[in-house]
């Protein structure tokens, strides 16, 4: 009878413990569950971040080369309105000149005139010229008079013409240069008033991407935190599993003894179940050894882009992810994510991004490089993956643009 109790009673011990081994890990699996969850939706959230602020900054960088072409437009049309005014400068005196040469020339014929009346003498029909020639001495004075006559009218009446033409020419010129000048300022005006437009928008999107930047400081935070949460939740795992591993052990092996005074065999028999609830128990520990991926060396698959950065740059995290999900990976692991290009960073092309204009990056992956070298607002970068004819790499490529890519550094 107390042998049957005995037996009874550690049945029931046993059937607890199970019962509370399943309601505490179930609870724990649960939170490892949501926070897992939680981290991936992180992760998510800050790569369409980082896409976006890879899209802002290509834009900033649009807007500032239009901004600089523009000033050197303006710079010109600076220039041309200031050789523009030198010209009209010059051309106003040369209208000027023209003004004095007519007054010069109608007071030298003022003179001959005054000359021509001393020496017609008394006026007979009102006109000097015309007394002059009637005042003549003899017939040959009124040949040598009427040809003198002719002679100077033609000379004044050509002289006054070329300056007259001259003036005329002068002033057609600086019409012509006043509406060139006109043109050139109101080119200026708009070229003034759309780099001003260009300046707003890019204070705007240098405002957005100081706001993106922000978000994904915050949603750094957030997954650090998640991620502490999720080793708190996970070791609580382990050690309620260990726990009741133990429990469950204790109660087997006493069953295992109560059950040896009934009969050897039997006992015998028994004492098999704790090796098997001890490898159990093994496996369970080596699964959540697993679940964490601390473990030494590249574990990413070979020929892919992740394999081959991890071989040249050992010290990238080993669970960072797909390619296109480094950045936001890195940036959780305390490491400096920006757009600076630097010989031995690691570059980022998010899922779908252009890889220099020359190929374009997985659209569900991504891909990640090595930077090897950096020239201007071009990089040379390392890669390796299936789609080279050498998937272990390194395989060289030469992008510009280098300012619109995600660089991770050391």
């Amino acid at each position: 009878m107390f042998l049957k109790k005995v037996i009874t009673s550690t049945v029931a011990l046993s059937m607890l413990a199970v019962s509370v081994l399943n309601t505490t890990t179930a609870v724990s699996a649960d939170t490892v569950s949501d926070t897992q969850n939680a981290i991936n939706t992180n992760k998510n959230e800050t790569d369409k971040l980082l896409k976006d602020i890879a899209s802002a900054n290509a834009d900033n960088i649009k807007l500032q080369e239009q901004i600089s072409d523009n000033t050197e437009k303006i710079e010109k049309l600076k220039t041309d309105i200031d050789q523009s005014n030198e010209k009209i400068d010059k051309l106003n005196g040369q209208i000027e000149g023209a003004k004095v040469e007519v007054e010069k020339r109608t007071e030298a014929l003022k003179g001959q005139l005054v000359a021509l009346q001393k020496k017609s003498g008394d006026t007979v029909s009102g006109n000097i010229y015309l007394d002059f020639v009637i005042n003549s001495e003899d017939f040959s004075d009124l040949v040598s008079r009427t040809f003198a006559v002719n002679k100077l009218n033609q000379a004044n009446k050509e002289a006054l013409n070329d300056v007259k033409e001259a003036k005329d020419q002068y002033t057609a010129l600086l019409n012509e240069q006043e509406k060139t000048k006109a043109n050139l300022q109101s080119d200026k005006s708009e070229l003034e008033t759309k780099q001003n437009d260009l300046k707003s928008m890019k204070e705007k999107s240098d405002q957005q991407q100081a706001d993106l930047n922000k978000k994904i400081e915050d949603n750094k935070a957030t997954l650090v935190a998640l991620q502490s949460q999720y080793e708190e939740a996970a070791n609580a795992v382990k050690l309620a599993q260990d726990k009741a591993n133990a429990t469950a052990q204790v109660a087997d092996a006493k069953k295992d003894d109560n059950k040896s005074n009934n009969t050897d065999n039997k006992a015998t028999e028994n004492k098999t179940t704790p090796e098997a609830t001890s490898s159990n128990a093994g496996s369970i520990s080596q699964g959540d050894g697993s679940t964490h991926g601390i473990v030494a060396g590249n574990t990413y698959p070979w020929g892919q882009c992740t394999w081959y950065v991890k071989q040249v740059a050992p010290w990238a995290g080993n669970n960072w992810g797909n390619g296109g999900q480094w950045g936001s990976s890195a940036a959780a692991a305390g490491f400096r994510v920006d757009h600076s290009p630097a010989a031995g960073s690691i570059i980022v092309f998010l899922p779908g991004q252009s890889v220099g204009g020359q190929w374009t990056a997985d659209g569900a992956y991504g891909h990640v490089a090595y930077v090897e070298s950096v020239n201007g607002n071009s990089v040379t970068i390392s890669q390796g993956g299936m789609g080279f004819s050498n998937p272990a790499g390194p395989n060289t490529q030469t992008i510009s643009g280098a300012g619109s890519y995600i660089y991770i550094h050391r």
